[in-house]
């Protein structure tokens, strides 16, 4: 069959290596028509004539696309989707199906199996260049974000070590000024104000590059459903609730969508209930809703619980502090989780607060941007 001459268009700046496109097929014939039209446009490839052959291909020379063959002998298209998919390596390489199957359940089959797009056959060459194209490209401004990210992580990474040494000398400072006998009472307040300072400080460096590290190793900042985040927080704490007899209420909201980075979120968002359980009341409800308020999304978690005298307001969101009230069930507390929980939130763009709940209790509310 003749290749059909079309305009060249090359893939790639003329710094960047050529794409590798992997195409597998059984069919030699198929093999040299594709290998031949994608080489007369710009591209490197490599092929295999098999299901097994293909993925160990795959594993060995790293494309940036793979050409999959449907119906093969031994692993077929959809045995070696599902392999490459389970594959750390390649798990997010774009693969696209060539198939003379144009099925609608065999094409719904190949996208929830996770296959980015295909072509079917006899193929048209402008078609399966353009498909190509799309995918290379998409794929190369992906790892061009995760480079970004990972060089925003280690540049992180560098000011931070710097920034802990300098809060690190102003918290050693202000102990020592502490420990002297007989100061003024007034220098002591001051030296606590700012020992409380550097170690929020601190928090907030460690939370920021926490959610850094993420978003390098593949977490983003996306929309999020408020819905699902509360729903999935209460099934996974439904269980303490239920130790306690304590009624997980999930008031019914809007529609809402805030941006965050989703672990983050979730993390907070268990931690708020995790407490409202540990300091509730067996028996009793914990009530948890959701609203929206300008450009913000708010979660709010409320309790009948002792709530928290004004003198450990002060200190609530303080590292290692204890606060007076005791969990209602002998539950233990690092004093660390309300702390991180709200530099999480204030790394994600939002906040955390507490506030008085009329009737009795304790209401927290996590406040993030709307997407």
């Amino acid at each position: 069959m003749a290749i059909e001459q079309l305009p060249i268009e090359v893939p790639h700046s003329a710094n960047e290596p050529k794409p590798l496109v992997l195409v597998v097929d059984d069919q030699v014939v198929n093999v040299r028509l594709i290998t031949a039209l994608l080489s007369q446009q710009g591209y490197e490839t490599v092929s295999a004539l098999s299901g097994e052959d293909g993925v160990a291909m795959a594993l060995a020379e790293k494309p940036d696309l793979v050409l999959l063959d449907v119906r093969m002998p031994g692993l077929d298209g959809f045995d070696v989707l599902r392999e490459l998919r389970s594959i750390p390596a390649t798990a997010d390489l774009p693969i696209i199906f060539l198939t003379a199957d144009d099925d609608r359940e065999n094409l719904i089959r190949g996208f929830s199996a996770g296959v980015n797009d295909y072509v079917t056959k006899p193929f048209v060459a402008r078609e399966l260049l353009a498909r190509v194209r799309t995918h290379v490209d998409l794929k190369r401004s992906r790892d061009t974000l995760r480079r970004f990210a990972q060089e925003k992580q280690d540049m992180a990474e560098l000011v931070a070590h710097d920034l802990r040494n300098y809060l690190a000398n102003i918290m050693f400072a202000t102990d020592l000024q502490i420990a002297i006998p007989d100061v003024d009472l007034g220098v002591v307040r001051l030296a606590h104000s700012i020992r409380s300072s550097a170690d929020a400080g601190l928090l907030f460096l460690q939370a920021l590059l926490e959610q850094q590290e993420e978003q390098a190793s593949g977490g983003v900042i996306e929309p999020l459903s408020v819905r699902l985040l509360l729903g999935e927080s209460v099934d996974l704490l439904n269980e303490s609730a239920r130790a306690k007899k304590i009624m997980l209420h999930l008031v019914p909201h809007e529609v809402i969508v805030v941006s965050g980075l989703r672990s983050s979120a979730v993390h907070v968002l268990q931690n708020l209930l995790s407490n409202a359980i540990k300091y509730s009341p067996p028996g009793s409800r914990v009530s948890i809703s959701a609203t929206s308020k300008g450009t913000r999304g708010r979660m709010t978690v409320m309790d009948r619980g002792p709530g928290i005298s004004g003198a450990d307001q002060e200190k609530l969101f303080q590292r290692f502090t204890r606060l007076s009230s005791e969990p209602t069930g002998g539950e233990s507390s690092t004093g660390l989780g309300l702390a991180l929980a709200k530099q999480q939130a204030r790394a994600m763009g939002g906040d955390l607060w507490y506030e008085k709940r009329d009737g009795g209790g304790s209401t927290f509310t996590l406040e993030l941007p709307l997407a």
